[in-house]
């Protein structure tokens, strides 16, 4: 039924979207008729004084844009360099090519209007879309403004995409917001204070840099509207609701050329997470690694091994408080400060029931395992950031960058496995905190040379804390335990890191379309690693769970990297001789190794045409293991099992191809990119698996297979004019050698995810959209297979009911499938908003009701080395609120 009345819909949305306009083309051409790429083309209703359409020339100089018949049109064509074109046109003829002949201009007055009337403009690497252009007035937030965008695409997270690219950082008029978060500006800048965002390609604020590397980085520039500068503007929201339900939050934010104030502040028990415990792991303050850049890596455990991450879709209860500010201030033209305060809490709890199917070879291999889970978080993260720029030749920059949490998940489980039943508490907690410096400065004496310098330092501690208790004697098979009524175990782990990283880079531009690059660095980390196990009313000792550990690495390398322009070619090879060693001591007992590697890479670029590219890059990386990998005695990881490190451990060595399409096309409305991954792991460190019933005893090794992993998606969007069509897939087969039960396995997995969306608007007043994902898991072990789909229709609708009454709904239709049992769920949500806001009103009152059927759990799978799961989870109940909020 729901599929029919999605098709209903596409049908109802598509009919009047071809019947009411008419297309007008053209080509602009220079009076020697060569034509002109990247014209503005703009078609003014002399009625209303609105953009009745708008255009930008393909590379022939062609373009075409919809209008409706029946008024008058001001038709203006525009370039830098030529005088404008204008021409009042009302009747054409949409098969017969308008020719426009631009004349030179020795001056390029009136240029500024024109551009600000121009919705979509383009000027090197930098994409400019005039807002007012794609919205509606209806939008809340920044995020509401970006969805409208062509070739932009939001998740859950509040990350963001631009032609398939993810934003890297996003700038406020060209300042950083919160260290360039996307989550943060997407979910908290009002939309009515946006102006103008600008898509920064190959962005870097180092002038010495620009163009002399390949890292694409892809920034986000939210320009404000002249009425929100030099003065305070935002939005102050408070509301409540039954059953104890709240939300307060406000957003203040004041723009001057000199200084930039930013305060976001809230508390709510809705599952709003402006900031979650997610983005706090995630937040690295800029500090990326330098020795990634050469081909080598060395992961840190993280602080979010075994907690569980809740978001609205998995979670019964979410609580969560924020205050957060920001500032940045420019004494003057060469001095710049800017920082950060971050401090968040939240309590979550949740609660799932699964099946779990081992991959073991035992004939009993499936547990039922019901959880409640409650997860509590107190964090701060703060940096300071001094800017000196002396001149446009020289760049320095100090940054200190910290955080610091207190972490606790408490969990009541109940484990059913063949005969045995089991009742058990776990809980985990961990205060860790680290500190980070860095330094970084570039110099360019001539136009022929550049210098720089970038030097890291972090401190870094974790202190990991398992308490288990059940009422059956756990471990059986694994450990001998004495009997007891009820057991209780308590492992403590502290672990010390300390890196300290300086990569010294020399630029040599031989001319304007080469150069060279040498590079010499050096990293150092050392690790600490103490541990224990005790046992609660017991004597027993466990000399095995014992760790005493100390381990170092140093890498010291010298790179060269090569970067030539040809046509429409970038071609940049480098190659890096890296020297490695490590120590480890445990027990007053050392191990040491070390070994030379030379590292290769390439890097080449496509430009098709100037709005049509294919980049590909290939990555050779040598991973090392950390202590945690490392250390001999046996850690406590889950209540069925344990993990123990393996000391003969050596680095694997990654070989990545990345392939990468995008097009734009202002004349056709067309954007279509795509992203292909094909990494191929050799001497990989995997898990290996030996099972004693549902228990398992854990280890690493280097597997000699090669494992193989390949992703791809690929999306495209088009505008018609009365409606846009969204299309895309995503792919991610990977195969893994592993060891189980001491004999080796493959794991496989394939997953796909298609999804269909259309949006159009009716009447000026209704805006739709209807969508359609499809997604799939196939899972492999040996004899083991089991497939998952979900089918998830959606609708959307946003009102806008009568002089600023405007409703919000969204009806999504789930149904999942677990095919080796059999089992389907349907579950489905529906969430209604209506708002009431007067013309220059700063008052807005909202309802808002979430789950309005009472959708009580969804299903969810997943896939690791030895199990496969099948997830029923808790979510929130139905729950209504009433909002007030004041626009400053």
């Amino acid at each position: 039924m729901y599929r029919a009345l999605i098709c209903l819909g596409f049908f109802l949305i598509s009919f009047p979207s071809f019947s009411q306009t008419k297309p007008l083309v053209g080509q602009v051409l220079d009076s020697l008729d060569n034509p002109i790429a990247y014209a503005n083309v703009v078609a003014i209703n002399q009625s209303t004084q609105k953009i009745g359409g708008f255009g930008i020339t393909n590379a022939e100089g062609r373009f075409k844009i919809t209008l409706a018949p029946g008024a008058e049109y001001l038709l203006r064509v525009s370039f830098v360099g030529y005088q404008q074109f204008e021409r009042l046109i009302s009747a054409w003829d949409p098969e017969v090519q308008m020719q426009i002949i631009l004349k030179q201009s020795d001056t390029e007055l009136g240029l500024v209007e024109v551009v600000s009337e121009m919705p979509v403009t383009m000027k090197g690497d930098t994409l400019t879309y005039k807002t007012d252009a794609f919205t509606t007035g209806n939008e809340r937030k920044l995020e509401d403004v970006l969805e409208k965008l062509p070739g932009f695409q939001i998740d859950d997270n509040g990350d963001v995409k631009v032609q398939g690219k993810k934003v890297d950082k996003v700038l406020v008029d060209g300042k950083e917001f919160f260290d360039g978060s996307t989550k943060l500006a997407t979910k908290n800048l009002p939309a009515n204070a946006v102006d103008r965002v600008q898509v920064l390609k190959n962005f870097n604020e180092v002038s010495p840099m620009r163009g002399l590397d390949t890292d694409e980085t892809l920034a986000l520039n939210i320009q404000l509207k002249e009425g929100k500068k030099n003065m305070v503007f935002g939005d102050v929201t408070a509301g409540g609701g039954p059953e104890e339900r709240y939300l307060g939050h406000a957003n203040v934010f004041y723009y001057a050329p000199k200084l930039n104030l930013n305060l976001i502040a809230g508390s709510n028990n809705v599952g709003e997470q402006t900031f979650s415990l997610s983005d706090y792991f995630r937040f690295s303050g800029g500090m990326g690694g330098l020795g990634s850049r050469s081909g080598s890596r060395l992961s840190l455990g993280g602080d979010d091994l075994g907690i569980p991450l809740a978001s609205r879709d998995n979670a019964a209860s979410l609580e969560t408080s924020l205050g957060a500010f920001n500032f940045n201030f420019n004494p003057s033209s060469k001095w710049r400060h800017a920082g950060f305060v971050i401090a968040s809490t939240s309590e979550n709890e949740l609660g799932s029931s699964s099946l779990r199917t081992y991959l073991n070879s035992g004939e009993s291999n499936q547990e039922l395992l019901t959880t409640a889970s409650r997860v509590e978080n107190k964090s701060g993260l703060m940096k300071y950031a001094l800017t000196y720029t002396p001149s446009q030749e020289t760049y320095f920059k100090y940054s200190a960058f910290g955080k610091l949490s207190e972490i606790a998940n408490s969990n009541l489980l109940n484990s059913n496995f063949g005969q045995i039943d089991q009742n058990l508490a776990t809980i985990q907690s961990r205060t860790p905190y680290s500190v980070q410096q860095k330094a970084e400065w570039y110099h360019a004496p001539s136009e022929k040379r550049v210098f720089s310098f970038e030097g890291n330092w972090e401190k870094k501690f974790q202190d990991p804390l398992f308490d288990l208790t059940t009422n059956q004697k756990p471990f059986i098979g694994l450990l001998p335990i004495q009997d007891q009524e009820r057991y209780r175990f308590l492992l403590q782990q502290e672990i010390h890191s300390q890196t300290l990283e300086a990569a010294f880079n020399y630029y040599h531009i031989l001319n304007a379309t080469n150069h060279l690059n040498w590079s010499l660095g050096i990293q150092s980390i050392t690790q600490t690693l103490v541990g224990r196990l005790n046992q609660v009313d017991s004597e027993q000792s466990f000399e095995a769970f014992e760790n005493d550990a100390d381990f170092g690495f140093q890498d010291v390398y010298l790179g060269m990297t090569f970067k030539t322009k040809w046509k429409k070619f970038i071609v940049s090879p480098s190659v890096f001789l890296h020297r490695f060693a490590w120590q480890d001591l445990q027990f007053g007992n050392e191990l040491s190794q070390e070994k030379v590697m030379v590292l290769p890479g390439f890097y080449s670029k496509w430009n098709i045409k100037s709005n049509k590219s294919l980049t590909y890059r290939f990555q050779t990386e040598a991973n090392f293991m950390d202590i945690q990998k490392l250390a001999q005695g046996f850690v406590l990881q889950d209540y069925n099992s344990i993990f123990q490190g393996n000391r003969l451990l050596e680095n694997g060595l990654y070989y990545t191809h990345a392939l990468n399409y995008s097009h734009f096309d202002f004349f056709t409305g067309l954007n279509l990119y795509g992203n292909l991954n094909w990494q191929r792991k050799r001497d990989e460190l995997i898990t290996t698996t030996d099972f004693a019933g549902i228990n398992r005893l854990l280890s690493v090794v280097n597997v000699e297979p090669v494992n193989e992993s390949l992703t791809g998606d690929l999306r495209m969007d088009k505008r018609y004019s009365r409606f846009k069509l969204e299309a895309g897939g995503q792919w991610n087969a990977y195969s893994a050698n592993l060891i189980l039960d001491e004999r080796p396995s493959r794991n496989e997995q394939v997953s796909q995810t298609y999804d269909f969306k259309v949006t159009s608007t009716f009447f000026k007043i209704l805006e739709v959209d209807l969508s359609y994902a499809f997604t799939t898991n196939n899972y492999t072990s040996g004899a083991i297979k089991n497939t998952f789909s979900t089918h998830s229709p959606k609708v959307e609708i946003d009102l806008d009911i009568y002089k600023g009454l405007k409703l919000n709904a969204d009806y999504t239709y789930n149904s999942y499938l677990n095919q080796a049992s059999g089992i389907r769920s349907d579950f489905e949500f529906l969430n209604a908003f209506l708002g009431y806001q007067g013309k220059k009103s700063p008052w807005e009152f909202r309802i808002s009701v979430w789950n309005i059927l009472d959708t009580r759990s969804i299903r969810r799978d997943s896939f690791s080395e030895n199990l496969i799961s099948t997830y029923a989870y808790l979510v929130q109940p139905r729950y209504g609120l009433l909002t007030v909020k004041y626009d400053l």
